[in-house]
């Protein structure tokens, strides 16, 4: 079973017959049932062997069952995992061969419990996330566990039990029918369910084929003396059959009853190919089969299946898509078979065709003598690659579906879908620490004017992550019931945040603070009943401009980037940012010793010297080393740029070193002719050999442009913060383009810092759950994750860390790749940490969670939009307002309406009162365009013409 992939909320469990804890979701029940699955498959098979064919931890596993039961009143989530749990582990009685009614009752309601859980009771479901919740396989069991425990109850002649159970069963059927999915079905009672079907719905020939038209049907036929010889003779040594067995067990779980009752030696398995030592004994009848195209595909199979008198296979359901062809070797008469709503009995040499995928199980109801079927899994006559060996066949495909493929027979997941925990995410980013200092400005929460620490700026900031996750769980939630005022209360919020941003007043703070915690406040107990939302992401854009980013283990010093100048810089690096004296030295030294070759310094970090000493204790030959460090002195205006000289002399004497691989200015602080004088002085350092490559960090569009507009040795290396919040800009920009794409555009290669800690405001991408969904689905930490989804980009990355163990683990990014999708994803939270009430930003970011669409028409009063895509004409001039343009650019569609407003009140107010019904018409503006690109807009007294625009323009008129 494929995960649907969603891991939030975690919790550990320590297991009881082991070491180590489990961690489990509380909204991931898929990934929840599979761990427990593993977990309870070692415990019942630990110490299992031939020699010893008993269950040491069958005690330990029926405890640990009855303790994870227990926690699904609180824990929902793990109802699946028990109700699987029990089907595989106790479906018999401890010494008995009767069902356990207790425990399959058990398993049913739980079961049960999980559809509703996971929304697979409802209709609306997406289809693609019906398949990723499994659903299509939570209803067949489902239904099954109540049929055969009515059926039990009615053998046992427990005629109400049976008949309640009965009605259950029915009932649970019904509700399934009426799905999407099942509709089309041809099943009318639960013994037609089959998951042949929902891959080829037109071949309908039932649970039991002809086998006339099944030409390997008549081949094993005819060769059965051969393959009968070879059988007996491994069947009669029952040692060597009970060891075969063991070394290729399926060991899923309590299958059958009693202990070696019902045994298979595989001669060929679906994942592993023909078995020598089996096929050693067999030669004859795997020679046979192997050259047979019916088992070329990878869900085929070949094994010789003993059931002993009183012995019992569970009903299962086996895989899809295949068929099962039996033919037994010694047919015992106690031996029966059920397929579907068929009971069949075997007879020696004869062959029968069945379909494997309905409900399936045997039995032995005599008291002597062994039964023995060769059993051959073929793949489906429909398959493509089959249907040559057919006859005509009604195969049709379900639309959602694919073909079969040799990987994965089912398509459970879809690529381009993902949960997304926009109600997760907005209910862990208000619990923010930081966050609860600034519910009021204090000295927690001081009025500071930068960003970065808890204080108001940071404090709204993080509350516009909050706002923006409300929207998107609004958006996506699949509940008609949300009152539209929600959306509007939240749209006032963020309107207030962004005119606090603008021009900070502190008798704002309050009231917004307010007004936020009052939505978060109410809405929250519906947020913590919500599971992520499955968000489908297109791929307009791709991989493209993306470089390939290999994922084969190599040795993280050994991947590089090549500047445009030619120089080689080794991709992952090491930041020394905040880190000192004698600490320093020793981070440096082993971050060198564990391969990394790359080292970011700078003057302000007064580091260097440790970072020397580290290098000269490495031993490492300096070419093979990259190092860059920042001029932030000249930088930034504390000092001359004839200094530039003396400080870069001082900074190499530090780092032991005669030459830089980056000199960079450190920060955007000096324009105009001070940066040309400090540009002129870092040229003279290339030219005297003393830099190889110069740089810029923490730069603009707008600065790079002014730099690149005079500079004769262009820079190479921009240094930006790059973060999935903060993608290339601490303060973003109204720039319809991203630094990171300016600068790719120039022959510039990037490097981010920051990727991983919550500077410049209170978010720690660590531990965010849009982050930590994908940090599951990996298997890996946050920061690799993090950091290998800047790689991706083409941004290398610069990680610090203090401790040995974090060194390692930031180094570790070349052994896993992250999908198109997961990359879309994390690029979307860009647009979660910076829309606003106005729009989607960065503009740059495409709206991947569809926050264009989690919000109401806008309605301003006053104002209607007439028309899209186009502008009033500008001629004659007395068209236009008095104050005609808002320039700049960058301006919100509320700025506009607003200076449109004043324009018309001030008309209005010199009006007399008979005048007031057509003054608006004679308003200096009665009509504007807004450019949502660019932010630009125009005001106009009449508009009687109009001409195409682009830039997302919208035109307005007053009523």
């Amino acid at each position: 079973m494929s995960p649907w992939l969603g891991f939030m909320a975690l919790a550990a469990a320590q297991v009881t017959w082991g070491p180590q804890p489990m961690w489990l979701s509380e909204t991931d029940d898929v990934t929840n049932q599979q761990r427990l699955h593993e977990l309870l498959r070692q415990a019942y098979f630990t110490d299992y062997n031939a020699r010893h064919p008993e269950h040491r931890l069958a005690n330990a596993l029926t405890v640990e069952l009855a303790e994870f039961q227990q926690r699904v009143p609180t824990t929902p989530s793990l109802a699946l995992a028990v109700a699987m749990g029990k089907y595989h582990f106790a479906w018999y009685e401890e010494d008995g061969k009767e069902m356990d009614v207790q425990s399959v009752w058990e398993a049913a309601e739980l079961l049960w419990l999980s559809i509703q859980f996971s929304q697979c009771d409802r209709p609306e479901l997406p289809m693609e996330v019906f398949f990723q919740r499994m659903c299509h396989v939570r209803w067949p069991y489902a239904v099954l566990l109540f049929s055969e425990l009515g059926r039990e109850f009615a053998s046992r002649y427990l005629t109400e039990e049976a008949a309640n159970t009965l009605e259950r069963a029915i009932s649970s059927f019904d509700a399934m029918k009426r799905l999407p999915h099942y509709s089309q079905t041809s099943w009318q009672s639960p013994y037609d369910m089959n998951f042949n079907e929902e891959w080829f719905p037109s071949t309908t020939t039932g649970p039991v084929w002809d086998k006339s038209m099944v030409p390997l049907a008549q081949l094993v036929e005819a060769n059965f003396h051969v393959f009968r010889t070879e059988l007996e003779s491994l069947s009669e040594d029952q040692g060597l059959f009970d060891e075969l067995s063991f070394e290729h067990s399926r060991v899923e779980g309590q299958d059958s009853w009693p202990e070696g009752a019902w045994r298979a030696v595989h001669l060929r398995q679906a994942t592993g190919g023909w078995l020598s030592r089996a096929c050693d004994r067999t030669p004859q009848t795997c020679a046979v089969l192997a050259a047979r195209p019916e088992l070329s595909c990878s869900r085929a199979g070949a094994a010789l299946v003993r059931l002993r008198p009183g012995g019992r296979l569970k009903p299962h359901f086996g895989p899809s898509p295949h068929l099962q062809l039996h033919i037994p070797v010694q047919a015992d008469v106690g031996a029966r078979m059920s397929v579907g709503n068929r009971t069949l009995s075997w007879q020696t040499g004869e062959a029968l065709v069945i379909d494997g995928s309905f409900i399936r199980q045997e039995w032995h109801n005599g008291v002597r003598g062994e039964h023995f079927v060769l059993q051959v899994t073929l793949c489906h006559p429909c398959e493509e690659a089959q249907k040559p060996l057919y006859g005509p066949l009604a195969c049709g495909s379900r639309p959602g579906l694919s073909s079969p493929s040799a990987a994965q027979p089912v398509k459970y997941q879809d690529a381009s879908t993902l949960p997304v925990p926009f109600a997760q995410a907005a209910l862990w980013a208000s619990a923010l620490p930081d966050l609860a200092k600034c519910s009021s400005i204090s000295e927690q929460c001081p009025p500071d004017s930068q960003h970065g620490g808890p204080n108001p700026l940071s404090a709204l900031n993080t509350w516009n992550y909050v706002m923006n996750n409300l929207r998107g769980a609004l958006r996506h939630t699949q509940h008609g019931n949300i009152d539209p005022a929600v959306m509007t209360a939240i749209g006032q919020v963020q309107e207030g945040i962004q005119s606090f941003l603008a021009m900070p007043t502190l008798e704002q703070y309050g009231p917004i603070i307010a007004l936020a915690t009052q939505i978060l406040e109410a809405l929250t107990p519906w947020l913590q009943q919500q599971h992520p939302a499955m968000v489908r992401f297109s791929f307009a854009s791709g991989r493209s401009g993306r470089p390939f980013v290999p994922a084969d283990s190599r040795n993280p010093g050994s991947l590089v980037f090549r500047l445009s100048n030619g120089i080689e810089m080794p991709a992952i690096g090491f930041g020394t940012w905040k880190l000192e004296g004698e600490a320093c030295y020793r981070t440096v030294l082993a971050a060198l010793q564990l391969g990394l070759r790359h080292i970011d310094t700078a003057e302000a970090y007064q580091n260097e010297a440790e970072i020397g000493r580290a290098i000269h204790d490495s031993r490492i030959p300096r070419e093979h080393l990259f190092i860059a460090t920042k001029a932030t002195s000249v930088a930034l205006g504390m000092a001359e740029a004839s200094y530039l000289d003396a400080i870069l002399a001082g900074q190499l004497n530090a780092l032991q070193t005669e030459y830089l691989d980056v000199y960079m200015l450190h920060a955007a602080g000096v324009e105009e002719e001070k940066l040309q004088q400090v540009w002129r002085s870092m040229e003279r350092l290339v030219d005297l050999g003393r830099v190889r490559a110069l740089g810029v960090s923490n730069f603009g569009i707008q600065e790079l442009e002014s730099l690149w507009s005079f500079a004769r040795v262009k820079p190479v290396y921009l240094q930006n913060i790059f973060k999935v919040y903060k993608q290339g800009e601490q303060i973003l920009s109204a720039s319809t383009q991203s630094v990171m794409e300016w600068a790719h555009n120039h022959g510039m290669t990037m490097v981010g810092y920051s990727t991983i800690n919550s500077w410049p405001h209170l978010l720690p991408p660590l531990s965010d759950p849009h982050v930590l969904q994908i940090v599951k689905a990996k298997g890996r930490s946050a920061s690799q994750v993090l950091h290998r989804w800047a790689l991706q980009h083409g941004v290398a990355v610069i990680p610090k860390a203090s401790s040995l163990e974090r060194i390692r683990e930031n180094s570790l990014l070349l052994d896993f790749e992250l999908s198109d999708t997961q990359m879309l994803a994390l690029d979307g939270l860009a647009t979660l940490s910076e829309s606003t009430h106005e729009g989607l930003l960065p503009r740059w970011r495409e709206d991947v969670f569809g926050l264009a669409g989690a919000t109401l028409p806008p309605r301003f009063d006053g104002f209607v939009e007439a028309m899209r895509d186009q502008q009033c004409i500008l001629q004659p001039d007395e068209v236009k307002a008095t104050r005609f343009t808002l320039g700049g650019g960058g301006h919100g569609i509320s700025d506009c309406q607003a200076a449109c407003h004043a324009q018309a009140q001030m008309n209005c107010f010199g009006a007399d009162v008979s005048e007031k019904g057509v003054s608006l018409l004679q308003a200096d503006c009665g009509y504007l365009v807004f450019y949502e690109r660019t932010g630009f807009c125009h005001m106009f007294r009449s508009c009687q013409q109009q001409l195409p625009a682009g830039d997302g323009a919208v035109l307005m008129t007053r009523q």
